[in-house]
């Protein structure tokens, strides 16, 4: 007996000892558990010893959210095409649930982004240009104010040159309007007809002579105002056609008294 155990001992020992047996090898001695010939003690679990498959590459880097986003937008549109081409309850159902899904994400963003705003005052547009009626009619009445305080200053820097014909309808309208106002903040104005003839409301208005084309203004729409810098001497176009007094003063407050960009 004792030299049957020492056999078996023996045999074992050198399968074990053998340098990294074959799968296969392994699977002969385990095979199936009712079958296995090792035995019920015998354990033939080898998880602990598998070894890892080498890698073959660097593991690719998580999908970024543009990506997923890009993602979200390709199963949407996938779903939608699927459920016009084929519209069974299955497919409309599945395409609902998407634009759901979607919906939802994009509410999420809406009242997250709304609080943020809320939160953050140097983010709050509304506080620079107000949408609300009581703090828009507030913003309104200091804008007015100040433009207003503008516009009486800007003879000291500034004249208009007015460019008509009294061939044209809307000068009839607009050379009287253009009138008052100059009068209204001391503006001087000088008055080019285009044509030689009268303009309307401005009786010592100039033949043009090419005085236009010698300040670079191209007259092509009247009437037509353009504000001329003493200091730089440049002429820089205001409005062309018909516009309201409240227009017109707004442009000139924003063009002398306004940096690019600052009104947005």
């Amino acid at each position: 007996m004792t030299t049957t155990y020492a056999f078996i001992f023996a045999g074992l020992f050198s399968i074990l000892s053998a340098p990294q047996a074959e799968a296969r090898e392994w699977r002969s001695w385990c095979g199936a558990e009712a079958s296995s010939p090792l035995g019920w003690h015998f354990y033939c679990d080898r998880d602990e010893q598998k070894e890892e498959a080498p890698r073959t590459g660097q593991e690719s880097p998580p999908p970024s959210a543009t990506e997923l986003i890009e993602t979200m937008r390709k199963a949407l549109e996938d779903a939608r095409a699927q459920a016009i081409l084929e519209p069974t309850p299955e497919n409309v159902t599945s395409y609902l649930r998407l634009q759901q899904k979607a919906l939802q994400s994009a509410a999420n963003f809406s009242d997250a982004f709304r609080r943020a705003v809320w939160a953050n005052p140097a983010l709050d547009y509304t506080l620079k240009r107000p949408v609300g009626a009581l703090a828009k009619r507030l913003w309104s009445e200091e804008r007015r104010a100040e433009r207003e305080g503008v516009l009486q200053g800007l003879g000291e820097r500034y004249g208009l040159i007015y460019l008509g014909s009294e061939r044209c309808p809307g000068c009839r309208v607009f050379g009287p309007l253009l009138r008052a106002f100059a009068l209204r903040h001391g503006i001087e104005v000088l008055a080019v007809s285009m044509t030689g003839g009268p303009l309307e409301g401005w009786p010592d208005a100039v033949p043009d002579q090419g005085r236009a084309a010698r300040l670079g203004i191209k007259a092509r729409v009247l009437p037509a105002v353009v504000l001329y810098d003493t200091r730089t001497r440049r002429a820089i176009p205001v409005s062309y056609g018909v516009v309201a007094e409240d227009q017109l003063a707004e442009r000139i407050f924003a063009l002398t008294a306004r940096e690019v960009g600052s009104d947005y």
